[in-house]
């Protein structure tokens, strides 16, 4: 573990974070995560797909009076590039988009943040939405973060001690190598041609991955050679929808690795947040933990999972994090707590 300070190095279109353990670059003013590099390797994500399309929050969106849980995708790509928090222990970055009445974009105003701190084998992102009074009602199904790792790297998932495997690759999801079982649920193909025969007859589908929100609070990644862990740990539900037993995605074959917040699976139009006229709102969605590790086994890969499992379990224990420089996540000494029992009675 190195003692070197958190480094911050502003360029024209990039932004890059170092605390010497692992290097972070974001696109300038945008806040798309376009490289993570670790252990030697010069990229983690997937260096065969476009800047915009490797590490970003995105939503979904619809109008008011908008019926089912669909709507329109948006990556949020911010506007304005600011340094919140800037020292050796700690560096806070923001990329916010304003909106304004000629904006066809979702009415929020949106700060993402990323923040590093000194010794830290990873990077926390979270953001801050804001729709006020005045701004016109809409409808939000869901809001997440994506991360989209190399290809060749990342063919081992884990999402539970139970639920590991080998996943094929996303070039098995080609027309030519996979049917669609369903045309209404084009998620679900079979395998008929993959590149690796073992897979052949498979049925692939994202949602075969989900988990509940109670269980899901670590999920990722493993490179084999060498020995890398990805992992999206996520401590705390509050800024979760739907509760404990709610599912949610986790990881899935792209290699794809999620942080859900905001969701509409399994439930329906019951979770869609709707917001109405006349109607202000502020939300902070995280700060999750992307926690990257290594090891020297390559035929062993419980190290790696066992480790995260631990690094989550400091994460949760760590919560509600003191270090977030927004005024709008309270820090502990700011909040109250409730304990006891609920009894609920019912005509069963």
């Amino acid at each position: 573990m190195t003692s070197l300070g958190v480094q911050l190095h502003i360029q024209d279109h990039h932004v890059v974070m170092n605390n010497g353990i692992l290097q972070v670059t974001l696109s300038k003013p945008g806040g798309i995560v376009t490289g993570i590099q670790y252990n030697g390797i010069d990229n983690l994500l997937e260096v065969l797909n476009e800047e915009a399309n490797r590490g970003y929050w995105d939503l979904v969106w619809s109008k008011a009076g908008s019926i089912g849980t669909t709507g329109t995708f948006d990556r949020i790509i911010g506007t304005k590039f600011s340094v919140i928090v800037e020292s050796e222990e700690q560096v806070e970055i923001s990329f916010t988009r304003e909106w304004n009445h000629k904006d066809e974009n979702v009415p929020l105003n949106i700060d993402k943040r990323f923040i590093m701190l000194r010794n830290s084998s990873g990077f926390y992102s979270y953001a801050i939405y804001e729709h006020l009074k005045e701004w016109p009602p809409f409808n939000l199904p869901q809001t997440r973060i994506t991360f989209k790792l190399r290809k060749e790297k990342f063919q081992y998932m884990a999402i539970a001690d139970n639920r590991q495997r080998y996943m094929p690759l996303p070039d098995d999801r080609l027309p030519d190598r996979c049917q669609i079982l369903n045309s209404d649920f084009p998620e679900a193909v079979l395998l008929v041609a993959p590149i690796e025969p073992q897979y052949k007859g498979e049925v692939d589908d994202k949602y075969q991955y989900s988990c509940e929100n109670q269980n899901l609070q670590v999920h990722g990644w493993i490179c084999m050679e060498p020995q890398i862990g990805f992992w999206q740990i996520t401590p705390s539900d509050e800024f979760r929808s739907g509760g404990p037993l709610k599912q949610n995605l986790t990881s899935h074959v792209g290699p794809v690795c999620l942080a859900m917040f905001l969701s509409a699976h399994y439930t329906g139009e019951d979770l869609v947040l709707k917001l109405k006229q006349n109607e202000p709102w502020k939300k902070v969605f995280g700060p999750v933990f992307i926690y990257l590790n290594s090891a020297s086994d390559a035929k062993d890969s419980s190290p790696l999972w066992n480790d995260a499992k631990k690094q989550m379990m400091n994460e949760v224990q760590s919560w509600p994090y003191e270090f977030p420089a927004s005024n709008d996540f309270p820090p502990s000494k700011q909040r109250g707590n409730v304990s006891g029992r609920i009894r609920v009675r019912d005509r069963y």
